[in-house]
């Protein structure tokens, strides 16, 4: 089956060593507190060392809605994830961790899959461009906050 794609992307320098962005960044716990669309994330399965299967709870407007999606885990310079159980639509995130020195760099992408021609960029425009307002923040916003949290936890 073929699969069309929208994507964003952004990244940010952060001011501490790859270890410690890695572990707030991939902590379900923390992340609502960076992504806003993200209410909570269970953990409902660990498949590997690298993988689990989590049930992410995502608010857009004022409705939130469950999914169960598919985590990577490698650590320090990677963590992603896709969303299980959609033929038409999937979203899906990765998050990438690049040491600069006594910084890191994070790169953040977002995206649509649908396994029809369009609509995941009739979707993913509306998401993530012409909704942003009541969905979600955008991803710059998403990684000044992932910044915030880093960069004011002691060491």
């Amino acid at each position: 089956m073929d699969w069309w794609r929208y994507q964003t992307c952004e990244h940010l320098e952060i001011d501490a060593p790859i270890e410690r962005v890695y572990a707030v960044a991939s902590d379900p716990e923390t992340v609502p507190a960076y992504a806003s669309e993200i209410t909570r994330i269970d953990i409902v399965e660990r498949l590997s060392e690298h993988k689990a299967r989590v049930r992410s709870y995502l608010k857009v407007a004022s409705l939130t809605f469950r999914f169960l999606y598919l985590y990577h885990y490698r650590p320090p310079t990677h963590y992603s994830g896709v969303q299980e159980c959609g033929w038409v639509l999937r979203g899906y995130f990765t998050l990438t961790f690049r040491p600069r020195g006594e910084h890191t760099v994070v790169s953040h992408t977002e995206g649509i899959l649908s396994s029809i021609p369009c609509l995941a960029w009739i979707v993913g425009f509306i998401y993530f461009r012409g909704f942003r307002i009541i969905a979600r923040a955008g991803l710059g916003e998403e990684l000044e906050r992932l910044k915030c949290l880093v960069e004011n936890r002691s060491g």
